[in-house]
């Protein structure tokens, strides 16, 4: 997942150099773009992570809860 956004970062830098070097502004632009979404997509990732664990935690309370309870 995040060795395919580096990759894809690294093909938009290209097409961003490559753009600049040959003066295609349209090229240029997509190379940014292909940056800015490979960046997007890793802040995702990341803040799905987060919330699996989360949610993980959070199902680990409940069922201690549940467990402390029943004793009683």
């Amino acid at each position: 997942m995040g060795t395919d956004n580096t990759v894809e970062k690294v093909k938009g830098m290209a097409k961003e150099i490559a753009g600049e070097a040959v003066g295609d502004e349209n090229l240029e632009r997509e190379g940014e773009q292909q940056q800015k979404k490979a960046q997007s997509e890793e802040e995702a990732e990341r803040y799905e992570e987060k919330a699996a664990e989360k949610r993980q935690e959070a199902a680990g309370h409940q069922g201690a809860e549940k467990a402390e309870s029943m004793k009683k």
